[in-house]
């Protein structure tokens, strides 16, 4: 079992911009497997990032979990026009 402090420490290295892209893919991988509602609320403010590769893979983890509390972020994204093409399609 996994602890939301352990699930939050994960997120910080999602979310960090400063970690090298394999850390942060392993983070966001490692929170989809988790699942819950604190690992998708992590994956969720990742969109605020300017990778759009790492965009694109948020999006691509939040369809793989099968939440519908997911849902929502993803229709969000979807209408975000300010949003790269490339994520809003995997949205």
């Amino acid at each position: 079992m996994v602890t939301e402090e352990e699930v939050a420490a994960i997120g910080r290295t999602l979310l960090d911009a400063a970690q090298p892209l394999p850390a942060r893919f392993r983070a966001l991988f490692t929170l989809r497997n988790l699942g819950g509602p604190a690992a998708i609320d992590c994956i969720v403010r990742g969109f605020a990032d300017s990778s759009a590769l790492l965009k694109h893979e948020l999006a691509f983890c939040l369809g793989q979990m099968r939440d519908r509390t997911a849902i929502p972020a993803l229709l969000g994204v979807l209408q975000d026009s300010q949003q790269e093409p490339m994520v809003r399609h995997e949205a």
